[in-house]
C-alpha cells in the first residue's frame, strides 16, 4: 500500500518528541522532523569548514570527535542539525527567552535526526542503565 501524500505532511509537520528536560523530572517535549546530513551538505547548510567533521559525523558518528578542535566543528553541527530539525518551538524561539539546549538535548535531536524515535527509546534505556551504576 502506497502512503498518503495526507501522512507523508504529517512528518512534514514534524512529530512531538520528549526530549530530557532542563529540569531533572521535567520532559522537554518538541515537534521534531528527520533530515539528512547529506540535504544539508547539499544545500549549503554546512559550511565548508565543517564537512570534514560532517562526513566523519555521517560514517562514524559521534565516537571519533576527540580532540579539542573536534569536538567544536561537532558541537557547530549538531547546532546545525538542531536548527534544521526543530519545529515546534523553533530553534529562534528559544534564542528569543534566553534558553539553549543543552549537550543532551542536542545529542537526542542529532539522533533522532538520524534515525527516528526508535534509537531515542534505547539510548534513554542505557543512560537509565548507566545513571543507575
Amino acid at each position: 500500500m502506497v502512503t498518503s501524500i495526507k501522512d507523508l505532511q504529517k512528518y512534514a509537520d514534524g512529530i512531538e518528541v520528549e526530549l530530557p528536560g532542563f529540569v531533572d523530572g521535567e520532559p522537554f517535549c518538541a515537534k521534531l522532523r528527520r533530515l539528512s546530513l547529506m540535504d544539508c551538505v547539499c544545500e549549503g547548510k554546512i559550511p565548508n569548514p565543517l564537512l570534514p567533521a560532517a562526513a566523519k559525523l555521517f560514517d562514524r558518528g559521534t565516537k571519533d570527535f576527540k580532540s579539542g578542535e573536534d569536538i567544536k566543528d561537532l558541537s557547530e553541527i549538531l547546532t546545525l542539525i538542531a536548527k534544521s530539525s526543530l519545529v515546534s518551538p523553533t530553534w529562534t524561539e528559544l534564542e528569543r527567552i534566553g534558553l539553549k539546549l543543552t549537550d543532551q538535548q542536542l545529542m537526542y535531536i542529532y539522533n533522532y535526526s538520524q534515525t527516528g524515535v526508535d534509537a531515542l527509546k534505547r539510548f534513554r534505556e542505557q543512560q537509565t542503565a548507566t545513571a543507575a551504576d
